[in-house]
């Protein structure tokens, strides 16, 4: 039996009207999602803990964690205001043995709030409100499924490193499909940033170096690496050449027209992240009207069948 099989679907996040198991219902409640009550439903509290006593998550999906700084001084001035989601470290090491050095002397393990405890400690704060939970240690992917839920709610995950941990939920779930399910997604969108992991060593330090935008980089990482550094410069000229007609465009509706790349298929010529670039305004208008004629079901189906 695969991981996938032996973990099953994400009983997170599925809609149909069953018992819950006191783990699911506490990681659906994370969530933001609405269920029917458990019959045991697990032990919550909200409390103050010293931040000495906790450690980071060894699966935080994070490989850097970015602005520290800027949340420190953001921390000193007006505190923090959302709770630490914290596990305690029996809970923890009960499910995780092998982290027990990770972990030093600290009695928690934050799962969600790793960049707001490094923001306190650099801060100097001597204490943050937290929030336990341990139905959330109950295994390594939960934890990372946790702690990614969280941070796309939030928006604040590097891109590469949300496409290695959405990877890694395709590994455990078995499919995108299921993964998008499972963080209340399309499977389009779990495509296109999972499509950063195929670009070439030198695309992706120019994305972490913020050299080459989120959006070509997606449109890149779908085309064979032999074509990905022409394709991105390509795409860059035309980006900047776009910027500077359209601060001479008058404000209004911009019309929907045939996509050159649509175009350049029909002649036999394969399209280029560039010809996708041309038309991003066509494209964005385009998705505008798409959104007012369908429902959320048949946009998804509809990106599936154009990725397909």
């Amino acid at each position: 039996m695969s991981k996938a099989d032996a973990l099953g679907g994400s009983a997170t996040f599925d809609a149909v009207a069953q018992p819950m198991s006191s783990r699911a219902a506490s990681f659906a409640a994370f969530a933001g999602q609405t269920t029917a009550a458990p019959a045991a439903a697990p032990t919550h509290s909200s409390l103050r803990v010293a931040v000495d006593r906790l450690a980071p998550n060894p699966y935080n999906p994070r490989a850097t964690l970015a602005a520290i700084e800027e949340m420190a001084d953001s921390l000193t001035s007006k505190g923090i205001i959302q709770p630490l989601t914290i596990v305690t470290r029996e809970a923890f090491l009960a499910a995780h043995p092998d982290h027990a050095q990770d972990l030093a002397s600290a009695d928690y393990v934050v799962v969600d709030g790793n960049r707001r405890l490094a923001g306190a400690k650099l801060a100097g704060l001597d204490e943050v409100p937290v929030h336990i939970d341990d139905a959330l240690a109950h295994d390594a992917d939960t934890l990372l499924e946790t702690a990614l839920i969280a941070a796309v709610q939030h928006e604040d995950l590097e891109p590469l490193d949300e496409a290695r941990a959405l990877e890694r939920l395709v590994q455990v779930h078995g499919s995108q499909r299921a993964v998008a399910r499972a963080l209340g997604k399309s499977s389009g969108w779990v495509t296109q940033r999972l499509a950063l992991l195929k670009l070439t060593p030198e695309l992706k330090q120019a994305l972490e170096d913020k050299e080459l935008p989120v959006k070509i980089a997606r449109s890149v990482g779908q085309l064979p690496e032999q074509q990905q550094q022409s394709a991105a410069e390509e795409a860059l000229a035309q980006r900047a050449q776009q910027k500077s007609e359209s601060s001479r465009k008058p404000k209004g509706a911009y019309p929907v027209s045939t996509p050159p790349a649509a175009a350049a298929k029909r002649q036999g010529e394969p399209a280029t992240a560039g010809s996708v670039q041309r038309t991003e305004q066509d494209l964005e208008a385009l998705a505008a009207d798409l959104k007012r004629r369908l429902t959320s079901q048949q946009i998804e189906e509809l990106v599936e069948l154009l990725i397909g």
